[in-house]
């Protein structure tokens, strides 16, 4: 893995990576509207360092005979901030029945590190066969083979987790608990609902949901509270904003659209 790791997509990911245990979900309302995109921007103080996107297709797709959205989830660095180059994509076939993952896909560019990995998940045997790509054949081989908690979910699907929570029945303080998994680690991660917030943006004000997942303090992050992030009040629930305190320096992620 490279040094500099994708901060940008981890942000963004940071509160519905993989999994969610004991979660309050809304019923029906709808996950996935078909050719959705939304824009974000990262600024470091007062520089835009960088943007990431989601896009959902506008069809669905059938694998076997589950029926499928085709979501990306791509970002990259820009201006000063190439001189930590960023440039990944992801993108996920996830069962629109219980937002699983079913195949995967992503493509990592930092710095002179890259990789092209290929994932398909197994939910009947809770297992996932990743390959990667040689780049001398061209070729994609299989690396290993993970055992996998029951309803896997990739970044991709847990980010679209968010459209089904219930934010509206957690009380102040009240901690959402994360099961996370990537490659063969598993984890878990408390987010605390922080009540609700008017954010401004350059659309207008919107009311949002304020999170506080608590983090782990390493190199990266200042502080296990050094995470705050405002999801939308409303049926879309999507990320508004994104605030990091890092060891070196404050970023900030916002949407655009």
């Amino acid at each position: 893995m490279p040094l500099n790791k994708p901060i940008l997509l981890v942000l963004i990911v940071l509160l519905p990576v993989f999994g969610f245990a004991d979660i309050k979900s809304k019923s029906g309302d709808r996950t996935f509207i078909p050719g959705e995109t939304l824009n974000y921007k990262a600024k470091w103080g007062m520089l835009t360092i960088g943007s990431a996107t989601t896009k959902v297709d506008k069809k669905l797709y059938k694998i076997g005979s589950k029926l499928c959205a085709k979501i990306q989830l791509s970002g990259t660095t820009n201006g000063l901030a190439r001189l930590f180059y960023l440039k990944d994509r992801w993108v996920s076939y996830i069962d629109v029945s219980n937002i699983t993952t079913l195949k995967a896909f992503r493509q990592i560019r930092e710095g002179h590190y890259k990789l092209d990995e290929f994932t398909s998940f197994d939910h009947t045997n809770k297992k996932a066969d990743i390959q990667v790509l040689n780049y001398q054949t061209g070729k994609f081989v299989l690396k290993k083979v993970y055992k996998t908690p029951e309803n896997i979910r990739d970044v991709v699907a847990g980010f679209m987790m968010i459209r089904i929570i219930d934010f509206s029945k957690y009380k102040i303080d009240d901690k959402i608990i994360i099961d996370g998994f990537y490659e063969d680690t598993g984890y878990k991660i408390e987010v605390i609902m922080a009540g609700k917030e008017m954010v401004k943006t350059d659309k207008g004000n919107v009311l949002c949901y304020k999170l506080k997942p608590l983090v782990p303090k390493n190199r990266v992050f200042e502080d296990v509270d050094a995470v705050e992030m405002w999801v939308s009040a409303n049926k879309i629930q999507c990320i508004v904003s994104i605030h990091a305190k890092l060891v070196f320096g404050s970023l900030w992620i916002e949407l655009q659209n």
